[in-house]
C-alpha cells in the first residue's frame, strides 16, 4: 500500500496493554512500515496521567507517525495529541471514547468479584455473545486471550475499568486539529453507539468509518480496517498535495 509508504504507525492498546491485539494487523500491513506498539505494565496499577506518561515516555521523538489508538487507549492518545506532548501525522480512533462509556456498569466492578472472574478461562459462549458478537471472531479473540491472561494480572485489569469509569478526556478535544479517523464497529456491545457523539459534536474534520463487528474490530475485520486507514491516509495525502 504506497499510502503506508516511509510512514511511522503508533499502536495504542487496548485494556489488556499488552499489545498482543495489534498482531492480527500484521499480514495486512507492508513489511516496510515502521511500527511502534506501546505497552502498559503488566502488574503495575497507574492512574490516567501516569498512564499517559508511561505511554508517552515510550514514544520516540522523530516524524509524527501515524497514530492508531484502541478502546482504553483512545483517551491516552487524545490527552498525548491535545496536550502537545505528541506531535502526529494523524490520529484513528478505534471503538474507543471520550469519557465512560457505560458508567453504571462499570460502576459494578467495584461491587462484583471481577478480578476473581477474570482468573478464570472464559467459555467460548461468552466471546461470542458477549464480547467478540459472532462464531468466528468469538475463536479467535478466546486464543487471543489465552495468551493475554498468563500474562496481566487481574487486580490491573479491574484497576483500569475503574479508570476508564472515571476517563473524561473532553476538553483536550477542540485541541485536535490534525486529521482523525473513527472507526465504529457497529455491532459493539462494549461501547455504544452514542459514545461516538461525543467526538463529532468537537471535530468536524472528523470522519467516520462504520464496519460490521464486535468491539474487537481490529482483529475481527483486519483486513477491512487497514483498508479503511489506507483510504483515510490516501485522502490526507490528497488534500496536503492540493495545498
Amino acid at each position: 500500500m504506497k499510502c503506508f509508504a516511509g510512514q511511522k504507525l503508533l499502536f495504542l492498546p487496548g485494556l489488556d496493554g499488552t499489545g498482543l491485539s495489534f498482531e492480527p494487523l500484521r499480514p495486512f500491513l507492508p513489511a516496510d512500515l515502521g511500527v511502534q506498539v506501546v505497552t502498559y505494565p503488566p502488574r503495575r496499577k497507574l492512574d490516567f496521567a501516569q498512564t499517559v506518561q508511561w505511554a508517552g515516555d515510550q514514544i520516540a521523538t522523530d516524524d509524527p507517525p501515524i497514530v492508531l489508538a484502541e478502546s482504553f487507549s483512545g483517551p491516552v492518545a487524545i490527552a498525548l495529541i491535545g496536550s502537545g506532548r505528541l506531535r502526529a501525522k494523524c490520529l484513528i480512533l478505534c471503538a474507543t471514547f471520550a469519557r465512560s462509556p457505560r458508567p453504571r456498569l462499570l460502576a459494578l466492578a467495584g461491587i462484583l468479584p471481577v478480578a476473581a472472574m477474570l482468573r478464570l478461562p472464559f467459555p467460548l459462549f461468552l466471546f461470542k455473545h458477549i464480547v467478540a458478537g459472532g462464531p468466528a471472531s468469538a475463536a479467535l479473540l478466546a486464543q487471543l486471550w489465552k495468551k493475554i491472561r498468563p500474562l496481566v494480572s487481574p487486580a490491573v485489569l479491574v484497576q483500569r475499568l475503574d479508570l476508564i469509569r472515571r476517563t473524561d478526556v473532553r476538553p483536550w478535544l477542540p485541541r485536535l486539529t490534525l486529521p482523525c479517523l473513527y472507526l465504529q464497529a457497529i455491532g459493539d456491545r462494549t461501547v455504544p453507539a452514542h459514545a461516538l457523539e461525543d467526538f463529532t459534536r468537537t471535530l468536524p474534520h472528523l470522519r467516520v468509518v462504520r464496519l460490521q463487528g464486535p468491539h474487537f474490530i481490529l482483529q475481527a475485520q483486519p483486513r477491512k480496517a487497514i483498508e479503511a486507514i489506507a483510504q483515510f491516509l490516501y485522502e490526507i495525502a490528497l488534500t496536503d498535495n492540493s495545498t
